[in-house]
């Protein structure tokens, strides 16, 4: 099974703000997508607070027998910190260092969603790792005919807006293959 892992807050953040976390359900049903536990809990425990946090909350909720939450061993002695100090701060780079326990048991193709540079050093993912950046994940979505040319602007102008990465990285090309067509 070919694996979509997001182990950056980044992307679902991003995604959230542009109303475009639908493009994550593209995929050929043969996909898996994976969020790690601690994105998972940086990008949900503020729902109080910030808006994106409700909607990504509402989303991984309402899409759970397509999006996996993965548990992962970094994240797990995180998340037991937390509970046991409620002032406890997440690391820096908290969500990235998750994929560490996770990928290095993952056999099948595995993609990597990220928007933090973190993920530009190769050593950090095992060989068979692609990644891709989220700009150019919604530029292959509009170049498959999967948005149009007025969403992309209304993507792109939204993440221009909260100032988010905008470079457009991927590894391969193969993962392409893997979005469904309109």
């Amino acid at each position: 099974m070919i694996k979509i892992v997001i182990s950056d807050s980044g992307p679902l953040i991003s995604l959230a703000n542009a109303n475009a976390l639908d493009l994550l359900l593209n995929f050929e049903p043969d996909v898996e997508i994976i969020v790690t536990d601690i994105v998972y809990y940086e990008t949900t425990s503020g729902r109080k607070d910030h808006k994106d946090a409700e909607k990504i909350a509402q989303f991984l909720s309402r899409y759970s027998g397509h999006i996996t939450i993965q548990s992962t061993g970094y994240g797990q002695l995180l998340l037991d910190k937390i509970k046991s100090d409620p002032n406890y701060r997440l690391p820096p780079d908290a969500g990235e260092m998750s994929i560490m326990s996770l990928d290095i048991n993952a056999g099948d193709p595995t993609i990597v969603l990220f928007e933090d540079k973190w993920f530009l050093d190769s050593r950090r993912l095992k060989p068979s790792s692609n990644i891709i950046s989220t700009c150019a994940f919604v530029k292959v979505a509009l170049v498959r005919n999967l948005i149009s040319q007025k969403r992309y602007a209304e993507i792109i102008g939204s993440l221009k807006t909260l100032k988010r990465n905008l470079q457009e990285i991927q590894t391969d090309t193969e993962w392409e293959n893997w979005l469904g067509n309109k």
